[in-house]
């Protein structure tokens, strides 16, 4: 699974938020199910004709009103007399939008068809203009969101706010994936359309390869540009302009951006706009927090815990690229073989048929994987994803001295079968505790398997290994295990079915492995050791691993859980696991393997 040997022979629809800056009104008997939802979405600014406080002629011209209500808490009532005075322009205004047509037709057949009431929307985030409120119509007014009208007042610099200037009234659509990005509250963390942190919009849907945002430069851009000119479409981005930033779409995902033109968290579907990027395409998945955040690419998600952080990569099919404990990084992520993943070999032919997880040997150190990610998601403490593993090994490419074949067995680079994985960080009450379930699904029958579920490479410093029989408490340490190129000697490695513990020199961090499902015939925890003289060449591998040369199912279920810590504190929550599970195996030491 790296350049070395990597094996053993053997939305859409209305969301509600329930933020603490919203004051719900109750529903009146005649307001249907969807105005009463559009209402909760900008509770403050909500006003319907049969509760709407009655204004004096007087109140009509802003000038002779009483000063705005306070912005930081203004009340309903105080909130809804101030959109009065707006109101009836603002219809005016969408009056006349909805007459225009747009240059999107899907958008201008969309805005001519059913609508809802107009509601006011929040108010402006802009400093010297925070008082003015927005108003908006959503089309169609039943079912998915599809597009927005919205219209505020925005005098010219230097003139007095005025509602009855028609000139000073602006009004955009915000259409598809846009829209829905901009009223999804997971997205707009709980803050949605003009009350988020990007406040109203200022354009409607514009190209950025023609108008030359700054965002156009970001790596993410670049990427989908790319991918865009390689399938043979046209070179655009679609975005729109914010007070406060952009929103792009970029083929099904709209990414927000400051005006600056930097990246505000993670794309839409899934992510969230006030988190920190999680990935730059093109580099390694760090974990990062909030936690539970989905990055830019297929397969970026960053997820755990205050103790544990861990994060998957696109760039490495999805599969675990970062594990962090105390500060100390654990996986060595060399090459698409040196992560935390799940591989298995068919039909006894070793890396010359084996489905890789995080990808191929000839993706190397390359910031992409061959592997197709087809599914994915994460929660703060959670992630999982379901992938098409690329073949280790191109077609015609030639296998290792140390493979039962001479060249690859695959004739395509991705393989039919399925690899699922769920991964959890913190059960059983512990942070530190991790449960790894995969899943792998067999597109075709075959005679033999060797799995590896998981198999992790840690860095060169966790060279102390340790052997823990749970169910007695016996520990014994073994001496280092030098396996060196094929050239100098070969891939050896430890076997035995006793839990492994891999630990740095002063014992400070360790990760231990243990399966419940260790009574399948020849499961085994496998250690290899690799001597390179180089710290980040340097590694240890360890892995759950088990045959079958029968009767192979179609469907291969594994759980382990995967410990860090101390190495006592690993061994604690091992005995612990073990004690809740007890499998009663007998147990094979390394020297009863040999």
């Amino acid at each position: 699974m790296d350049s070395i040997s990597r094996f053993s022979s053997a939305l859409n629809g209305i969301r509600v938020s329930s933020g603490a800056d919203t004051a719900s009104q109750p529903t009146t008997s005649q307001e249907s199910n969807a105005g009463h939802l559009l209402r909760e979405l900008f509770s403050r600014s909500s006003f319907e004709s049969q509760s709407r406080p009655s204004a004096p002629a007087s109140s009509r011209a802003l000038a002779e009103t009483a000063p705005p209500p306070d912005v930081s808490n203004p009340s309903v009532s105080d909130w809804q007399a101030w959109c009065e005075q707006f109101r009836d322009k603002a219809d005016a205004e969408l009056t006349r939008k909805r007459g225009t047509t747009l240059p999107d037709s899907a958008a201008d057949q969309v805005m001519h068809g059913s609508r809802s009431p107009m509601y006011p929307a929040g108010r402006s985030t802009v400093p010297g203009n925070e008082n003015v409120p927005a108003f908006f119509q959503d089309f169609p007014a039943t079912g998915e969101r599809q597009m927005q009208l919205y219209t505020f007042c925005r005098p010219p610099p230097g003139q007095r706010l005025d509602p009855s200037d028609r000139n000073q009234w602006v009004s955009f659509e915000v259409h598809g994936d846009i829209c829905k990005a901009y009223s999804d509250d997971t997205f707009t963390h709980g803050r949605q359309g003009t009350n988020s942190l990007l406040g109203y919009p200022n354009s409607g849907l514009e190209d950025a390869v023609r108008t030359r945002p700054p965002f156009l430069d970001d790596p993410m851009v670049k990427a989908f540009r790319d991918a865009q000119a390689a399938a043979g479409k046209g070179d655009r981005v679609p975005f729109q302009e914010f007070q406060n930033g952009y929103l792009a779409d970029l083929g099904g995902k709209v990414q927000a951006f400051t005006r600056d033109g930097q990246r505000l968290g993670t794309a839409w579907p899934g992510g969230d706009m006030t988190a920190a990027p999680t990935q730059g395409p093109g580099g390694v998945q760090p974990p990062t927090g909030p936690y539970g955040t989905t990055g830019p690419k297929d397969g970026d998600t960053s997820f755990g815990n205050a103790t544990v952080q861990m994060g998957t990569s696109a760039s490495h099919g999805g599969a675990v690229t970062s594990l962090v404990y105390d500060g100390v990084e654990y996986i060595n992520n060399k090459d698409h073989g040196r992560q935390m993943q799940v591989a298995f070999s068919l039909d006894g032919y070793d890396e010359a048929l084996m489905p890789t997880e995080a990808g191929s040997s000839r993706n190397g150190t390359e910031p992409t994987s061959t592997t197709k990610v087809v599914g994915y998601g994460a929660q703060p403490g959670a992630m999982t994803s379901t992938v098409h593993p690329a073949y280790w090994l191109e077609p015609g490419e030639e296998a290792g001295p140390y493979n039962s074949v001479p060249t690859a067995r695959n004739t395509t680079l991705v393989s039919e079968d399925l690899i699922t994985k769920d991964i959890t960080v913190g059960v059983g009450g512990h942070d530190n505790v991790i449960q790894y379930d995969s899943h792998i699904h067999l597109a075709a029958p075959h005679d033999k398997i060797y799995v590896e579920a998981p198999t992790t490479y840690v860095n060169g410093s966790f060279e102390k290994h340790y052997r823990f029989d749970p169910a007695t408490g016996e520990s014994r340490e073994y001496p280092r295990v030098h396996s060196e190129d094929p050239d100098k000697g070969g891939f050896v490695d430890e076997a035995g079915n006793v839990p492994l513990i891999v630990a740095t020199e002063d014992g400070k961090q360790a990760m231990a492995i243990w399966s419940p499902d260790e009574a399948r015939p020849d499961l085994q925890y496998r250690l290899h050791q690799f001597d390179f003289n180089d710290p980040q060449e340097d590694c240890s591998k360890l892995g759950v691993t088990f045959g079958m040369s029968e009767g192979v199912p179609d469907d291969l279920k594994t759980r382990t859980y995967v410990i860090v810590g101390s190495v006592e504190e690993v061994k604690a929550r091992l005995a612990e696991l073990y004690n809740q599970n007890p499998t009663g195996v007998e147990r094979k030491w390394p020297e009863d393997m040999r």
